[in-house]
């Protein structure tokens, strides 16, 4: 299995992903996260800033965590959305709404342009194909 088969966001180094994003979830975004990811699961109603903000605690989750699995995961709910025709939108306020209600803090060890790096091979890869 390659290197990217098997680390979901390669480049990126496994010891790295705690670095990739600006956020982390505190204790109690941790447990509203379980929470959207339930309903998620349980083909429960969500609004659209519940997606919007399951997509973005999903991926603080797995990364903070080193978890390649739960970082497939991330990607399957935000295809899966996709599919639903639920997509991205109003992403600044759901964020500022988690920051707000101090459901995610600054990420002492983020480091800017590292994600970068890893959109920046899918979108070579997907050209040599």
């Amino acid at each position: 299995m390659s290197s990217d088969q098997k680390n979901p966001l390669y480049p990126i180094e496994l010891d790295d992903y705690p670095k990739l994003f600006d956020y982390v979830l505190t204790k109690q975004g941790l447990i509203y996260f379980h929470t959207l990811k339930r309903n998620y699961l349980l083909g429960k109603n969500m609004s659209l800033d519940e997606c919007n903000k399951l997509r973005l605690m999903y991926v603080y989750y797995a990364t903070a965590n080193r978890n390649p699995q739960e970082v497939r995961r991330w990607q399957d709910v935000c295809i899966t959305l996709d599919d639903k025709e639920i997509f991205e939108k109003d992403m600044y306020s759901s964020k500022e709404d988690l920051k707000n209600k101090l459901l995610v803090v600054k990420n002492p060890h983020y480091q800017s342009g590292l994600y970068r790096k890893h959109i920046q091979f899918v979108k070579e890869t997907m050209n040599s194909k």
